[in-house]
């Protein structure tokens, strides 16, 4: 007896009847993936801001461990990351043990944002800024209370640093890498 083929309609309809009862059964939308966390930063001049503050409290913490003759050094690293922890360590330690002490506070002349992120970036960096202190105000004293300043000091020095979010036990934010890049008179910002 000769087979007729029959039509496929009926596996066709099969098949989107099955497909059609899976998805009335599937239950709601997955709910959308968390939105990414909001930004550091509103505003450019917010960021300027944090930027500025950050710098000011580095300065306080770091003068005042100077001024107390290099002792518990590690209160720095409130304001910096790990990295540049080692290297302040190291720079505040060999004042003191040099038998040198230091009078007088540097001053905050200009603070100028370079770029500013919503977010951290693959280092960690959330912003990049260049800071000129007046040095003029700042002595560096030996043992026998004499000045260790060239005379010819340039009086401004021009820093350029990153500043990320900080950690647990630390500021908000703080600074991961910190260098002078100018000297002079004035501020070269």
């Amino acid at each position: 007896m000769p087979v007729t083929p029959r039509p496929r309609t009926h596996s066709a309809f099969a098949l989107v009847a099955g497909l059609l009862a899976l998805t009335a059964c599937s239950g709601p939308d997955p709910a959308p993936p968390p939105s990414s966390a909001p930004p550091v930063f509103a505003s450019e001049e917010e960021a300027l801001a944090a930027v500025t503050e950050t710098y000011q409290e580095y300065m306080r913490i770091s003068n005042t461990i100077l001024l107390e003759g290099g002792v518990e050094v590690q209160r720095i690293d409130l304001i910096v990351g790990e990295e540049l922890a080692d290297f302040e360590h190291g720079s505040l330690v060999e004042l003191a043990t040099a038998g040198k002490t230091v009078v007088g506070a540097p001053t905050l002349v200009s603070t100028n944002l370079s770029e500013w992120y919503s977010g951290p970036d693959a280092l960690g960096v959330i912003a990049k800024a260049k800071s000129c202190i007046d040095l003029s105000n700042v002595d560096v004293l030996d043992a026998a209370g004499n000045s260790t300043v060239r005379p010819d000091r340039p009086r401004t020095r021009t820093w350029a640093y990153d500043i990320g979010m900080g950690g647990r036990d630390q500021s908000e934010l703080v600074l991961i890498n910190h260098v002078a890049v100018a000297e002079g008179e004035t501020c070269e910002i």
